[in-house]
């Protein structure tokens, strides 16, 4: 056969791979081509070989495993590139290893620097409980010092009350404020230095914003980290316009190598007087979801209508274990909820909505189900995460209109302990259905929610087929669990239904952009729990190798 004429050749081709393609139409491959930074030939080795012209690359990757660079459809990218530089905490098993970790920091610091730190979690300390400003005073008593729980919670030192001007004679916040939080006091009426929910902004409010310089570099950090696990594109929610020009400077100076759909921050994250006026900042840009290119998108409208699981905030309906009384809190008040639902939607932006009690999920999936019957826009890819406990009615609304559960697996491992400490291991166990989902044909997503737990795309895979907790309990494995195949799935083709992209990304497939990793083993042969052992020799996007071992 003639050589191809060098202006049709491709520009790359590699030969001699186990690709698994998450293409349904041609599931296996051992050979792809790429032009222009998409896939336009796969199949076999021969075939692919008669593609190359003179100027080709060919590469033969020796038999290695080959997927679709995977995707975290809910992830907080630049939050967790400044999260590289803190304290890390979680993997800390004890209050000791706590202070000995903030101490080595404080050393390291200058004298009134911030120190800031996150990941514990008092359902894995020894201890049982939370540390206190005292263990932290002992080892920083010229540093505030912040330390955040894996979620809503917070410990700070007292240089750290003092800079706040917190003292015993601070009121409580206000009662009467949806989701306003607290924080602790001794018996003498002294704070302790714990703060939850939005209380927390009375300390994080005193430490410096970071500089325009030090939001790019957190997502060059992050990027160049997340390559290194195989990711190639994430959906990264609660942006503000601070957030959202770090980003686009980041595309523009080269630095962005995982496309990011970012999503606008609207309400529930802060007091109410800071939600005045994102309706009109929304209605004033004129346009609607999707504006941006494939490195780069303002995708969607993030809202948080409830708190968490293993602090017992999440909005259920029924009570948290041992407290009758407590069904979790709501964040923004479900009458007005829907209004915003439906007012966004009609607006022409998808959301992305956390709801980790069952009761906020049914509300929301329901908003959005009737928004899309009464208004059908099905181009909006509206969605639910972190999506805990489904209620049959919630099943229903979700598999009517194809709303994606955006599952953060992850959890299952690193705070499924706090869940079973919450609503009693029963119910823990029906945490994240991800079979379920599957069976009543609700779209799935596979997610980290990175910072609050590890970003690492193999260890959310490895939950998802494992269910077991990070002291090893069973969490619904037989009912619950994902095949291999399923899970790699949730990560591809999953995260990529969540954004609209399928058409582009999720699969190693013709007319796809290249987006692909090499692994240093194949995900879909060996033991499931080595699952999170799996690591890239190389990650490559849209043509481009950007890691290689």
């Amino acid at each position: 056969m003639p050589a191809t004429p060098d202006a049709l050749a491709p520009d790359r081709i590699l030969v001699n791979a186990i690709i698994h393609t998450v293409d349904d139409a041609n599931p296996m491959a051992t050979a792809v081509a790429i032009s222009g930074g998409r896939f336009v030939a796969v199949g076999n080795d021969d075939e692919i070989e008669t593609l190359a012209g003179s100027s080709t690359s060919v590469e033969n990757l020796g038999g290695a495993a080959v997927v679709p660079g995977l995707i975290d459809a809910h992830n907080h990218l630049q939050a967790t590139g400044r999260m590289l530089r803190e304290v890390q905490l979680y993997d800390t098993r004890a209050m000791s290893e706590i202070v000995e970790r903030v101490a080595a920091r404080v050393r390291e610091m200058a004298k009134g620097e911030w120190v800031v730190g996150r990941g514990w979690d008092e359902s894995l300390l020894a201890e049982g409980g939370h540390p206190t400003r005292h263990d932290l005073d002992a080892v920083s008593p010229d540093n505030p010092v912040v330390i955040h729980r894996v979620w809503n919670k917070l410990v700070c030192n007292s240089v750290a009350l003092r800079v706040a001007g917190i003292d015993r004679e601070t009121p409580d916040p206000p009662a009467d404020v949806l989701y306003s939080g607290s924080f602790e006091r001794d018996e003498d009426g002294v704070p302790t230095g714990l703060f939850r929910d939005r209380a927390k902004e009375m300390i994080t409010d005193h430490i410096p914003e970071p500089t325009e310089d030090e939001r790019v570099a957190a997502v060059e950090a992050a990027c160049r980290t997340y390559n290194a696990v195989c990711l190639t594109g994430v959906a990264e929610p609660g942006l503000y316009p601070q957030e959202i020009r770090a980003f686009d400077r980041a595309r523009r100076e080269g630095k962005l190598t995982v496309r990011t759909d970012m999503l606008m921050a609207a309400w529930g994250f802060g007091a109410p007087d800071t939600e005045e006026g994102l309706e009109e900042r929304f209605e004033s840009l004129g346009v609607g979801g999707g504006l941006g290119d494939d490195l780069l998108r303002l995708e969607g409208i993030k809202l948080m209508i409830d708190g968490g699981m293993s602090d017992r905030t999440a909005r259920m309906f029924d009570a948290y274990l041992n407290e009758p009384d407590n069904r979790g809190t709501w964040a923004v008040e479900p009458r007005r909820l829907v209004r915003l639902i439906r007012w966004v939607h009609d607006l022409g932006w998808p959301m992305d909505i956390h709801t980790c009690g069952d009761e906020a999920q049914e509300t929301v999936v329901k908003a959005f189900a009737g928004a899309q019957r009464e208004n059908p826009k099905p181009w909006l890819r509206h969605r639910v995460h972190h999506a805990y406990f489904p209620t049959p009615a919630a099943l229903a609304a979700m598999a009517e209109a194809g709303i994606p559960a955006v599952v953060s697996s992850p959890f299952l491992t690193n705070l499924g302990e706090g869940f079973v400490n919450s609503v009693g291991l029963e119910r823990a166990s029906r945490a994240m259905p991800m079979r379920t989902y599957l069976n009543a044909g609700v779209p799935l997503a596979g997610s980290s929610d990175s910072s609050i737990t590890d970003y690492n795309p193999w260890v959310g895979i490895h939950a998802a087929v494992n269910r077991t907790t990070a002291t090893g309990r069973d969490l619904g494995k037989d009912v619950e669990a994902l095949t291999p195949g399923e899970a790699l799935r949730s990560y591809t083709l999953g995260g990529a239904f969540v954004t609209g992209r399928e058409d582009r990304q999720g699969s190693i497939a013709v007319g796809k952009l290249a987006d692909l990793v090499v692994l240093d083993r194949d995900p879909l042969a060996i033991s499931p729990t080595e699952l999170d052992q799996v690591k890239p020799t190389a990650t490559m996007l849209g043509g481009e190798w950007v890691y290689r071992a």
